[in-house]
C-alpha cells in the first residue's frame, strides 16, 4: 500500500487531473490523501485582483495579459465550434464526490509577485505525520519553496508542459505555436527549487498544432496519462522510474507573451488558417500522396530520377512496400479515396523496362488501411496493414501472388497502433509499431514486442524499456532496410509544424535485445529532390528496386 498525497488549490479542477484521481481512487494499493489550499485569493472581486496584479507585477505586465487573455478568448471561440474536445478542454470538475475522510488544509505564503510559495512549519508537520511515500502536484500553483519538497518520502512529482531542455517557464504550449517548433514537450519532473529543473522521470514531444489553443488541448490530453502511468508502476514496482542525467541549461527562462508579441502571434496564426481555407473552398487545393519507383539499390537511389506511378482520379498512392517472387517484383501501397476518406491496399506490378500494372484493391475493409508491411515466414507472404480504426494489428496472407489475400487473426487486439513492422533478428522475431494512448496521436510513442517461437502464433512480450522512443521526430516507422544484408536500418518519420510527414531520416539499429535498444542516425532525406514537393515519409528496398512517396500540395481534379 502506497500513501499518495495531491496537492490542491480547490476542488474545482480540469477533466485530465479529475480522471486520474478518479483512476487512482479506485486502485486499491494507494491511499490517497488530499491536501487542499485555503485560497484566500478567490475571495477577492476582479477589480480587487486586478489592482494586485498592477501593484505586485506593474501595468505593463497587466496590459500584456490582457491582451494575451483577449487573443486566446478570440481563438478559444472561434476555434470551440468545429472542434469540440477545445470546449470539453476548458470545462471544469468538482472532485468532492472523489474525496475521502484524507482531507487535509494547508495555508501556504505566496510572495508578492504570486510566484513562489512555500509552506508554514506547522502545516509541514501535518503533511510528514501522514507519512507519505509520494506527492502529485495537481493543481497547487506556484514555484515551491523549502520543507514542502522533502516532506515526503520520494519528494513531489508534477508535470512541466514544455521541453524543459530548452523551455522554462511558461506559457505552456505556447512558444512552439509562437516559433513554429516542429514538436511540443512535456515531462513529468520531481521537483526541485530550480523552475523545471527538477529530475526528468519521463519525457516526451509531440507535434506541435497550428494553435495555442489547440496545442495545449492536445499537450494535456497526450500528457496526463503518462502521469497516471508512472504512478501505477510505482505502485506496482515500489520505486520511480530511473531520473536522467541532468544537463546544463543555457536558455533564458519564458514568459508572458508582450504585447508585441501577442499582436504578432495573432497575425501569424490568423494567416495560417486564412491560407487553409483559401486552399480549401476557393482555389480547391488539397495535399496529395504520390509513389515512385526507381531500378537502384536504396543507397545508390537518385531520388529525383524516380519514375512515378500516376495517381488514380480523385485518388493517391503512399506507403510503398516491395517484394520481387518467382521474378515478379510488386509494390504494395496504400490506395486512398478523397470521396469515401478511407485507404485500401492495392499492389502495383513494377516490369524490367521501368512500365507498371496497378491491381487495384487487393484488400478492401470497410475500414481505413494503410502501410502494408509484408515480411516472409516458412516460405508463405504474410502482411500487417496499418488498421488502426479497427483498433487491431490484423494478419493477412497471401494466397495467390500478388492479388489474393485472406485475413488470418489478430496478432494484437484493442490496441491503437500504427505502422507495424516484423523482422528477424538475433534468433528473435520482433514487431515495432507507434502507439496512441489517447487515440489521437500516433506519431511520438515507439514500442517493440518480441516472440522466440514465430511470429504467426508465437507469444509477444514487451520490450523491457518500452516506450522506447517517446518523439516525434523519430518514433513513427517509415519502411526499414538493409535486412538482407544483415542490417537493419529503420526510416523515421519527422512530423513538422504544420505537415505530416514532412522528412524522412535513416537510422541503424545498433543494439537490440530484449533489455536494450539504440540507433545510430545514418542520413536524413528531406523533400527537396523535386521542386514541388512539400514533404516524404516511407521508403523500402528489395536491393534490386527502390520504392518511396512524396508529398505535394495541388489542385483537385
Amino acid at each position: 500500500m502506497k500513501r499518495v498525497g495531491i496537492l490542491l488549490k480547490s476542488m474545482e479542477c480540469d477533466r485530465y487531473l479529475y480522471h486520474n484521481i478518479q483512476k487512482l481512487t479506485k486502485n486499491s494499493n494507494i491511499e490517497l490523501f488530499f491536501l487542499l489550499t485555503n485560497n484566500r485569493e478567490k475571495r477577492k472581486n476582479i477589480y480587487q485582483k486586478s489592482l494586485s496584479l498592477i501593484k505586485n507585477r506593474g501595468l505593463y505586465y497587466f496590459i500584456s495579459l490582457l491582451i494575451f487573455k483577449i487573443v486566446t478568448i478570440l481563438e478559444f471561440n472561434l476555434l470551440s465550434i468545429p472542434l469540440k474536445n477545445i470546449r470539453e478542454h476548458y470545462s471544469y470538475k468538482n472532485i468532492n464526490e472523489l474525496i475521502n475522510n484524507n482531507l487535509l488544509y494547508l495555508n501556504p505564503n505566496f510572495s508578492n509577485s504570486g510566484l513562489f510559495v512555500s509552506y508554514p512549519l506547522e502545516d509541514i508537520k501535518k503533511i510528514k505525520a501522514l507519512k507519505l511515500d509520494l506527492i502529485i502536484r495537481g493543481n497547487a500553483e506556484g514555484i515551491f519553496r523549502g520543507d514542502i519538497l522533502n516532506s515526503s518520502k520520494d519528494g513531489i512529482i508534477s508535470f512541466h508542459h514544455g521541453d524543459n531542455r530548452w523551455n522554462r517557464g511558461g506559457p505552456a504550449g505556447f512558444w512552439e505555436v509562437y516559433y513554429r517548433k516542429d514538436t511540443t514537450g512535456f515531462i513529468i519532473q520531481i521537483l526541485s527549487e530550480e523552475l523545471d529543473g527538477g529530475d526528468v522521470l519521463f519525457r516526451a514531444n509531440i507535434p506541435t498544432k497550428n494553435s495555442y489553443i489547440e496545442n495545449i488541448v492536445y499537450l494535456y490530453q497526450e500528457s496526463y496519462p503518462y502521469m497516471l502511468k508512472i504512478l501505477n508502476d510505482y505502485v506496482k514496482n515500489g520505486t520511480l522510474p530511473k531520473a536522467e542525467e541532468p544537463i546544463p541549461y543555457s536558455g533564458t527562462i519564458l514568459k508572458l507573451p508582450t504585447i508585441k508579441k501577442s499582436i504578432i502571434y495573432a497575425i501569424k496564426t490568423f494567416n495560417i488558417y486564412f491560407i487553409f481555407l483559401i486552399n480549401k473552398y476557393i482555389l480547391k487545393r488539397k495535399n496529395r500522396w504520390s509513389v515512385a519507383f526507381t531500378k537502384k539499390s536504396w543507397r545508390r537511389t537518385i531520388l529525383k530520377k524516380g519514375i512515378e506511378i500516376k495517381n488514380p482520379k480523385n485518388r493517391f498512392f503512399a506507403d510503398p512496400f516491395i517484394i520481387t517472387i518467382d521474378n515478379r517484383t510488386v509494390c504494395f501501397v496504400e490506395d486512398y479515396s478523397y470521396s469515401t476518406k478511407i485507404g485500401s491496399i492495392s499492389a502495383i506490378e513494377i516490369f524490367d523496362n521501368n512500365q507498371y500494372k496497378i491491381y487495384e484493391y487487393i484488400i478492401k475493409e470497410p475500414f481505413h488501411m494503410s502501410f502494408p508491411y509484408i515480411f516472409r515466414y516458412k516460405d508463405e507472404l504474410y502482411m500487417i496493414p496499418e488498421t488502426s480504426k479497427a483498433k487491431s494489428i490484423r494478419l493477412y496472407k497471401c494466397i495467390d501472388f500478388p492479388t489474393k489475400w485472406e485475413y488470418q487473426k489478430d496478432l494484437f487486439k484493442n490496441i491503437n497502433a500504427t505502422d507495424s513492422m516484423i523482422f528477424y533478428h538475433n534468433n528473435m522475431w520482433w514487431i515495432f509499431f507507434t502507439i496512441s494512448i489517447t487515440g489521437k496521436n500516433y506519431n511520438s510513442h515507439l514500442v517493440a514486442y518480441y516472440t522466440k517461437s514465430d511470429p504467426i502464433n508465437g507469444k509477444w512480450t514487451p520490450h523491457k524499456k518500452n516506450l522506447i522512443i517517446n518523439d516525434s521526430t523519430i518514433a513513427r516507422n517509415g519502411g526499414i532496410l538493409g535486412l538482407n544484408k544483415g542490417l537493419i536500418i529503420r526510416a523515421r518519420q519527422r512530423q513538422s509544424f504544420n505537415i505530416y510527414g514532412a522528412s524522412l531520416s535513416l537510422a541503424e539499429i545498433t543494439e537490440l535485445t530484449p533489455e536494450l535498444f539504440s540507433e545510430k542516425e545514418i542520413c536524413k532525406i528531406l523533400p527537396n529532390f523535386l521542386p514541388d514537393i512539400i514533404g516524404v515519409h516511407q521508403i523500402d528496398s528489395n536491393e534490386k528496386y527502390t520504392v518511396y512517396d512524396y508529398l505535394r500540395n495541388i489542385y483537385l481534379e
